[in-house]
């Protein structure tokens, strides 16, 4: 296994993380798994992916985040309708980030509100009795805000209705605010656009556009067509997401840093780059990648993500993917293994590979 790196990333205390194509996996056709360590096939998504995640996958991140008192964030540009359903599927962190980390949510033991929404985690191989009990999840009041300053207001569904139906999001003609102003704009250019379930963010695809040519759809790539200033975009495979420029997958990093890491010396920024590591695979993480202290790939999902990576070759780990030994979850396990492997005990300051070796790493 790869050693790693000499970095300058200090003692780790905040973990960032990628879904699709990093902690899960979307082959074309779907395994059981190896004995003891079965694989989660999640519900399919609002465009019919269904992807999969291993249970060593769970059991490295829990283990991280119980043994190496290390904060373990979600972070996605998935619509947070898509989110709420694959919850139960998904791995216990202290946060989780969708829309392109236009909303935040944390777990809570509170679950007995009539409106809580309560997930209630699917068993798998390796799992310890806390990681099954069932919790709540609790958005962030101050960053919706921030966002809504931009975006307009969500105006969406409590979480439960939103998890059961996306459609019930406001249509975009009816929403206020910057970014739908925005919207509308494409949508008179002749785009077509995906709004439902999101709230803070919306996507152009590429496969989606019936009268939009290539030349054109490149226009949003490009930066003919620029967003409006307040706004800011990011590139995910054939998509173009758009959201307010206070968000972004950085940003939400930086945020949660600041949050959970209050009196840390020299701000957010300092604190990301020195004690934070993250996993991904595409183009809407680089910035995340690049303000954090290292990044490790599981997969790679674009040629651009590719050259990066072989120019900075000292910032990135591959584990996995086109051309390499390992693929899917294996590569994914690898890549949290050597997360796991350089964490630095903090009451003896010395490397504890426990994991790692337990693991086989």
């Amino acid at each position: 296994m790869v050693e790693h790196p000499d970095d300058g990333v200090k003692d780790i205390s905040l973990v960032f993380s990628d879904l699709d194509g990093t902690l899960l996996h979307y082959p074309t056709k779907i395994l059981k798994g190896e004995n003891g360590n079965q694989l989660l096939k999640l519900p399919p998504s609002s465009t019919g992916m269904r992807g999969v995640i291993s249970s060593k996958t769970h059991s490295i991140i829990q283990e991280i985040r119980r043994t190496k008192d290390v904060k373990f964030v979600l972070v996605s540009g998935m619509r947070t309708s898509t989110f709420l359903n694959r919850l139960p599927f998904l791995p216990k962190a202290d946060a989780y980030c969708t829309e392109a980390g236009g909303r935040i949510f944390y777990p809570t033991t509170d679950v007995d509100q009539s409106d809580a929404f309560v997930v209630k985690p699917k068993p798998f191989d390796g799992a310890m009795p806390e990681d099954l009990i069932p919790f709540g999840i609790i958005e962030d009041p101050e960053w919706r805000s921030r966002q809504e300053q931009v975006a307009g207001p969500y105006d969406s569904p409590d979480l439960k209705e939103l998890a059961k139906n996306p459609s019930l999001v406001k249509p975009l003609k009816e929403r206020d605010g910057l970014l739908w102003d925005f919207a509308r704009d494409l949508v008179h250019k002749g785009y077509v656009l995906d709004t439902k379930g999101y709230s803070a963010c919306f996507r152009v695809n590429r496969k989606q556009q019936d009268t939009i040519s290539d030349s054109e759809f490149d226009a949003l790539l490009d930066g003919r067509i620029k967003p409006f200033e307040g706004l800011a975009s990011s590139i995910n495979l054939s998509c173009v997401d758009y959201y307010p420029a206070t968000s972004g997958k950085k940003h939400c990093c930086l945020y949660l840093a600041e949050r959970f890491f209050p009196d840390s010396k020299g701000g957010p920024t300092k604190f990301v780059k020195e004690h934070s590591v993250c996993l991904c695979d595409d183009d809407n993480d680089l910035e995340m990648a690049e303000a954090c202290g290292h990044a490790y790939i599981p997969e790679i999902s674009s040629q651009s993500m590719k050259e990066i990576i072989g120019r900075y070759p000292d910032h990135f780990t591959q584990t996995g993917g086109e051309g390499m030994e390992l693929q899917g979850h294996e590569s994914t396990e690898a890549a949290l293994l050597l997360v796991s492997k350089r964490l630095v005990d903090k009451e003896t300051n010395e490397l504890d590979s426990t994991v790692a070796t337990s693991e086989g790493g």
